[in-house]
């Protein structure tokens, strides 16, 4: 059984009601850190007219000084090509006050529509968690592309939490060379729990040298014990699902903002 799930996670080595946090994170812990991300749908016949614009709006938003950082993937894989994923991490609740206010006060969204937004067919708009104490996202690294497998829990699922914690302090344990970041909707049906991996490029989709399973089984003695790990896990979530996006930094915010 661990075997199917460590392919996974070597392979993929981003993203209703509000997520009970009792479900998926313990209730005593410190939230993690919140992501705000925009899926814009856009006719492909106008994607370029579409980005033009979009680079001027960002243009404009780091000149009226966003404090956002905001990325923009698009998908590699999947049926929603025509898709733009806008991403900002990271941030608690009580900054949107007054990110609010400065969009308000900036006029930021004030040409939007008759520009890139003229554009836009279709909008989704959510909140997700980060479990920055979970994840471990190599500090200063640039990915090109960014793997993520969703995770769709049971109605009844519980403990998952503990499942994340057990497998993110092997990966520790046995200094897996690999950016990974779990993450949970906050907004939506809150029923999904997402992984996500970073990589330069195509070949490291593809590591060399001994896999996770090795690595794991020679830390822990045994296969069975590997095992027992990713078959608590599996009794979480009822299906899987897997996607590659490309990361667009000539649409996103400077890295070094």
């Amino acid at each position: 059984m661990y075997k199917q799930s460590l392919i996974k996670l070597a392979i993929i080595a981003f993203f209703a009601l509000l997520l009970n946090p009792l479900i998926v994170f313990a209730a005593e812990e410190k939230p993690p850190e919140l992501v705000n991300m925009w899926v814009m749908e856009v006719d492909s016949d106008n994607f370029e007219k579409f980005e033009k614009g979009f680079k001027e709006h960002i243009k404009d938003r780091v000149k009226a000084g966003d404090k956002f950082n905001w990325q923009v993937y698009t998908p590699h894989t999947g049926s929603n090509m025509n898709s733009y994923i806008i991403r900002a991490c990271c941030f608690k609740w009580a900054e949107m006050d007054d990110y609010a206010k400065w969009a308000n006060d900036s006029k930021i969204m004030d040409g939007w529509s008759k520009g890139p937004g003229q554009y836009v067919e279709k909008y989704h708009h959510q909140y997700s968690w980060i479990d920055m104490k979970n994840s471990h996202w190599k500090d200063g690294a640039k990915y090109k592309y960014v793997g993520v497998t969703k995770y769709y829990l049971k109605h009844d699922a519980k403990d998952v939490d503990k499942s994340v914690k057990e497998i993110s302090d092997l990966a520790k344990d046995i200094k897996w060379d690999m950016s990974w970041s779990w993450e949970s909707d906050v907004t939506g049906k809150g029923d999904t729990l997402y992984v996500a991996f970073g990589f330069e490029n195509f070949a490291a989709m593809d590591p060399s040298g001994p896999s996770f399973g090795e690595l794991a089984e020679k830390h822990l003695g045994s296969k069975e014990k590997v095992d027992e790990i990713f078959d608590r896990f599996a009794e979480k979530y009822k299906g899987t699902h897997y996607e590659i996006y490309r990361h667009r930094p000539d649409l996103s915010m400077p890295s070094d903002k």
